[in-house]
């Protein structure tokens, strides 16, 4: 910064200091800034600082009651809402992670998905039969539903050099073949327990949503801070300081000075 752009921020602090002088001990400059009123401004401002100090005790005190109740109430929310969102997983749990795939079939934690034909479509894994075969050029995998529908994902294994076409080794199939009837030992598993898991998390939801003693409790509390503050003797007699420190400076000036 330049010597002159350093005087220019000299100046003009200088004389938003004065404005703001003359704002809060109007009446002009003598009142403002001359020794003579020297106590009457010092006697304002203590009554002003007073105040101040008082209400800001007040106003902390009841920002953390108000905290405390905001805090209980989004723990309340929270926990209503881990509950919930765990019986909608148990109800609906979607496809799950992904495990493995191989050709046209991509495994999910509780779904399989056939990518083949003009739109992926799934089944799934719960009541879910998958068996290996093989043939003279395709290896197979049959996946039977629970419904009885049959669903057969072919695996090339002897075609022509000339074939730009992905070969598959049968051990490969035969794997993936395993980890299918893996993943649905482990959906038939994981569905048996869902009535039970269910109940569970049902009770826990009921208990949790008539369980609001924390709130109750802050609230309570914020009500005695804000019944406190409005009983503060100390306030009181702040504010009453700061109204007869207001009015002795209007008498002496003729203007009614800022709080």
């Amino acid at each position: 910064m330049s010597a002159a752009q350093l005087v220019v921020v000299v100046v003009v602090g200088v004389g938003l200091w004065v404005l703001w002088k003359r704002y809060r001990y109007p009446g002009g400059w003598s009142f403002a800034f001359g020794w003579k009123y020297e106590s009457d401004r010092d006697a304002l401002a203590n009554a002003r600082q007073k105040a101040r100090e008082v209400s800001r005790r007040a106003a902390e005190a009841e920002s953390a009651a108000q905290a405390k109740l905001s805090s209980a109430l989004a723990a309340y929310e929270r926990r209503l809402r881990q509950l919930e969102q765990r019986i909608a997983r148990l109800r609906n749990p979607g496809t799950g992670g992904r495990l493995d795939s191989l050709g046209e079939l991509v495994l999910f934690q509780h779904v399989l998905m056939v990518t083949s034909g003009p739109a992926a479509r799934s089944i799934e894994l719960a009541g879910l039969d998958a068996r290996f075969d093989t043939g003279r050029t395709n290896h197979s995998i049959y996946l039977t539903d629970a419904i009885g529908r049959v669903h057969r994902a072919k695996y090339p294994h002897l075609l022509p050099a000339v074939y730009d076409e992905q070969r598959f080794d049968e051990e490969a199939v035969r794997d993936f073949t395993v980890a299918i009837q893996n993943a649905v030992a482990d959906e038939n598993s994981f569905r048996a327990r869902i009535p039970h898991q269910l109940s569970h998390f049902a009770e826990e939801l009921e208990e949790a949503r008539a369980n609001t003693h924390a709130q109750e409790e802050a609230r309570k509390q914020l009500a005695r801070v804000r019944r406190r503050n409005r009983q503060d003797t100390n306030r009181r007699v702040a504010d009453s300081e700061l109204e007869e420190a207001l009015r002795d400076w209007k008498s002496l000036t003729g203007h009614v000075p800022p709080k």
